[in-house]
């Protein structure tokens, strides 16, 4: 049950940045209606994400790591080693700090709306939040979805990167 609490709440996770980055890329519809429709099923889909991330938060400190910062920063730093051989559990404050910044996302979102959030903020976050997504499936996830992950993280700039230009 904790394996799969801990394992679940990541992948759904996932899904919701992938919904979010997916909607960010097609850009928001013209048409009024279409576009408030949409920028409420994301905005929700994106805040659920969000409440996701602080269950997972919640399920690895209290089935893997006995509610410890200590034993999380070790288990962290014997993964990280495990795949790059840099025995380093500093990503640990890295994603405290992701999920205070998500919070405060989705608060932000709320009072503005994702369709009218600056664009370079939009980019810069997806950076960061793809890149983040990306490493923690790669030192914490199987071995299988790194292969699953490049393809679909090639796919992903390669549709953003001819988006950027058509808005250019």
């Amino acid at each position: 049950m904790a394996e799969f609490a801990v394992t679940m709440t990541a992948r759904l996770m996932v899904l919701a940045y992938v919904v979010r980055l997916c909607a960010d890329i097609a850009g928001w519809p013209e048409v009024a209606d279409q576009r408030s429709r949409r920028e409420k099923t994301v905005r929700w889909i994106w805040t659920l994400g969000c409440v996701v991330c602080l269950l997972h938060v919640g399920a690895a400190f209290q089935f893997v790591h006995g509610w410890s910062h200590t034993a999380a920063y070790a288990h962290t730093a014997e993964q990280t080693a495990a795949v790059t051989g840099w025995r380093w559990g500093g990503g640990l404050w890295v994603n405290y700090a992701f999920t205070l910044w998500w919070v405060l996302d989705v608060v932000w979102n709320w009072r503005r709306g994702l369709d009218r959030l600056p664009r370079d903020y939009v980019i810069g976050m997806h950076l960061v939040v793809g890149f983040l997504m990306f490493n923690a499936t790669v030192v914490f996830g199987p071995v299988w979805w790194r292969w699953v992950a490049l393809p679909i993280v090639g796919i992903l700039i390669f549709l953003a990167r001819g988006r950027c230009r058509q808005n250019a």
